[in-house]
């Protein structure tokens, strides 16, 4: 009798702790809460992003970042009434914007974070390799380069990219040749299949070589070399020559963020500001902020 009862007794625990275990692992499964953050950012900068959400939510198994997408002015203003609280753009608050933040005594904070150059791109058949800032401004004033018509490609009206052109050279007196809408794969394939069309996009998208789609486009289209006047060197907008400063299509990218100190968009922030982050933007082929150290030491 004692036998049977130690019996029924030890069967009792297994089954006892194999419950738990299901329970345990269901709950790890199917029941796990996340930490979730929603950011916005500019579609120029939306592959660097994702990137970097990737890592981030690799690192940290109980947080999700949930990444949407609008043009840099729409971002801006979401910003600002408070919709969203941190938003990845190309430009800081303007003086109008600074001093509405001062009245109302909201704290947004802004941070650079790296840079890319607006790189300009044909079709494989444009007949030249490089132009000059002169002419790229005549494209963007009039659609016209020695006699030909152009279009120009965007992403969209309020992009970053629109904005940064439009303070960059002036509104143009007319822009039935700029063509705005859609994302830079769409962009692309209207470069590709079009012997008129130019387009101007972040270097962001150009140097994501393990991809092997975006090998394939980098092979259709010719990337433009810019100049300051016909008689310098011609430069590309990768990180060389956004170190140097020779490139003249230099952008930046910055969080703007009214988080609190201790909020999940904060954490995020922070991600990209600090050593791993930058080294990140790095490794992406971008130009980061703050170029992180490397130590070497020498042994005899």
């Amino acid at each position: 009798m004692n036998t049977v009862f130690k019996y029924l007794f030890f069967s009792f625990v297994c089954l006892l702790a194999i419950s738990c275990s299901n329970s345990k692992e269901n709950k790890t499964d199917a029941q796990t809460v996340y930490d979730t953050v929603t950011v916005l950012c500019d579609p120029s900068w939306e592959n660097s992003i994702r990137t970097f959400i990737k890592t981030y939510e690799g690192l940290n198994p109980t947080r999700k970042v949930v990444l949407i997408v609008k043009p840099e002015s729409q971002c801006i203003t979401d910003l600002m009434n408070s919709t969203f609280r941190t938003v990845f753009v190309s430009r800081d608050l303007t003086p109008k914007e600074k001093d509405l933040v001062i009245n109302n005594r909201w704290q947004i904070e802004s941070d650079t974070l790296c840079y890319d150059g607006l790189a300009w791109i044909g079709p494989k058949s444009f007949p030249k390799d490089s132009l000059t800032v002169a002419q790229i401004k005549e494209l963007f004033q009039t659609g016209l380069l020695d006699g030909v018509s152009y279009t120009i490609q965007l992403n969209g009206a309020g992009s970053s990219v629109a904005n940064y052109l439009t303070n960059y050279f002036g509104v143009p007196p007319s822009t039935k040749h700029i063509y705005t809408g859609g994302d830079d794969v769409a962009i692309i394939k209207s470069v590709q299949s079009r012997s008129t069309a130019l387009a101007c996009i972040s270097s962001s998208w150009l140097v994501n070589l393990e991809d092997k789609q975006h090998r394939e486009y980098l092979s259709s289209i010719k990337i433009i070399k810019i100049s300051a006047t016909a008689q310098s060197q011609a430069y590309s907008p990768f990180q060389n020559d956004l170190a140097l400063g020779t490139y003249p299509f230099k952008r930046v990218l910055r969080v703007l963020n009214r988080d609190s100190s201790t909020g999940l968009g904060t954490a995020f922030a922070s991600f990209f500001i600090h050593n791993r982050g930058q080294r990140l933007f790095l490794k992406e082929g971008l130009l980061p902020y703050k170029i992180p150290a490397r130590e070497i030491e020498f042994k005899n």
